[in-house]
């Protein structure tokens, strides 16, 4: 039905890597050729990290192949990760591709391609200044502002009920 043929981790400038910048994005891709049409093939990534704890899961929602069965041939399907998103350390990525009424894993090549996620305490990351190891599964960098007391907006209560 399919076979798989390729897993990469792609950098923003179009290469192969083993290694990212946390603060550049890095896309997921998945080569594989569909032998029979009639299935609607989902490829989907599993991420885990260095402790097995599973990151997350994205499943191929491009809505031009939603619901929609592939004919037979070559595809790739590729995932972009935003930077800023993942954490520093190594990520294993299992690949797969499902079919989803009902769920049948047709491909599911465990320990497909790993990569290093590396945050410099130079850069402008979640890190900012501090040097030491940082828990978590994701990474975001969030937007943060700081006022003065005086300078925040007045707040008006509203009575309790």
């Amino acid at each position: 039905m399919v076979k798989l043929r390729r897993v990469s981790v792609i950098a923003d400038d179009g290469s192969c890597r083993e290694a990212i910048d946390i603060r550049r994005p890095v896309a997921l891709e998945i080569a594989y050729q569909v032998l029979q049409s009639g299935h609607v093939l989902v490829p989907n990534f599993l991420l885990y990290n260095e402790d097995g704890i599973c990151a997350f899961v994205t499943a191929d929602n491009d809505p031009e192949w939603r619901r929609r069965p592939k004919p037979p041939g070559r595809y790739v399907s590729r995932v972009r990760i935003p930077g800023n998103f993942l954490s520093e350390g190594t990520l294993v990525v299992d690949a797969a591709i499902s079919t989803m009424d009902p769920v049948t894993v047709h491909v599911h090549e465990r320990e497909a391609v790993a990569f290093q996620v590396i945050d410099s305490i130079d850069g402008d990351s979640a890190r900012g200044q501090y040097g030491g190891a940082i828990p978590g599964v994701v990474r975001p960098h969030l937007d943060w502002r700081t006022l003065a007391e005086e300078e925040l907006p007045a707040i008006t209560s509203s009575p309790a009920r």
